[in-house]
């Protein structure tokens, strides 16, 4: 019996060791670990109250019937838009500069979107997104829908227009827009939630 209980500790041993040492090696790799880069890069297939704004740079460019619906929609007090923000997702985890290899997954992107400094719609994006530990960016397209006037009313007909123009038009500029955003990933070690990010044109963050 004494003989079968001292070959159960040295057995025992080298697998407490070796959980010892894989839990170290987890913690050490979590606490190296870098959160996803994320960054708007453009906005595309812009519409408002049914036209196509992706060609259009001024209002001289638009149809008679362009116009009309225009015109139409704002009379009835509505100024419904949907447009497409393009964001680009990085995996900075590559395995170089003292990094970990650590591929991740974005499980759900829960947003909220500012529009020249003034909060409008916000949403959950639930897509998985596979992000590969190579730095790669990865697309994740936001689909947004809203209606204008009920956050800029202010701005009138033409002021709306030309706010239109400026996010989604040939000269569009996404420098207008700020997505706050809390990311959920998961990794070999389990899922989490990211802190709260602020996703712009400017940078990686």
């Amino acid at each position: 019996m004494y003989r079968l209980r001292s070959l159960a500790r040295l057995l025992i041993i080298p697998f407490l060791l070796l959980s010892c040492q894989q839990i170290k090696n987890i913690t050490h790799t979590l606490s190296n670990f870098n959160n996803l880069k994320f960054k708007l890069e453009s906005v595309t297939n812009f519409n408002l109250a049914g036209v196509n704004l992706s060609t259009k740079s001024t209002f001289s460019d638009f149809s008679a019937s362009d116009v009309l619906k225009l015109g139409n929609s704002f009379a009835l007090k509505k100024f419904p838009a949907s447009f497409i923000l393009n964001i680009s997702v990085k995996n900075p985890n590559t395995g170089k500069g003292g990094t970990n290899s650590i591929p991740v997954k974005l499980t759900m992107l829960k947003w909220k979107l500012y529009i020249d400094g003034i909060e409008t719609v916000n949403g959950i994006y639930n897509r998985e997104l596979s992000v590969p530990a190579t730095n790669e960016a990865i697309h994740l397209p936001l689909e947004i829908q809203l209606d204008l006037l009920q956050f800029f009313e202010n701005k009138g007909y033409e002021g709306l227009i030309n706010l239109a123009l400026s996010l989604g038009g040939v000269k569009s500029d996404p420098s207008k827009i700020l997505i706050e955003a809390e990311p959920t990933v998961s990794s070999p070690f389990g899922t989490f939630q990211m802190p709260l990010i602020k996703i712009t044109s400017h940078t990686y963050n």
